[in-house]
């Protein structure tokens, strides 16, 4: 079954904080607390309603990670990993995925990404950190 990872914006407990969705079960992580390692990950992006926000409508759910597995572990184990790049989505800046050419990258896959607080990193594969 596919995962979905995102970053959880709407008001709530859960504000700021990464929801883990696999069909009907939803988690929540602190991304001060936890590192989610997704395996075999596709940048997900509906550009309409990415193009609605860049518009200026106000910000809703258009885009997601989905992985085939995510693993949870523990943050502060862990110091800042080699990292090969970053991933960013804002669509108030830009309506799809993009590195730090800013490309679009929307429906790209990669064997393995990592949260590390807010962000969105590829780690080299090369190096663990775990």
């Amino acid at each position: 079954m596919t995962t979905k990872v995102r970053f959880h914006l709407a008001n709530g407990p859960n504000k700021y904080r990464w929801q883990v969705r696999t069909g009907d079960e939803v988690e929540y992580y602190d991304p001060e607390d936890v590192i989610l390692e997704m395996h075999n990950a596709v940048l997900r992006n509906q550009r309409g309603t990415a193009e609605r926000i860049l518009s200026g409508e106000n910000k809703t759910v258009c885009a997601w990670v989905e992985c085939d597995s995510v693993i949870v572990k523990p943050r502060g184990q862990f110091s800042v990993p080699d990292v090969k790049s970053f991933f960013h989505y804002n669509p108030k800046r830009r309506v799809h995925w993009f590195n730090s050419k800013r490309q679009d990258i929307d429906n790209t896959t990669h064997p393995m990404l990592a949260t590390f607080g807010r962000l969105i990193i590829q780690p080299e594969i090369t190096k663990t950190y775990a």
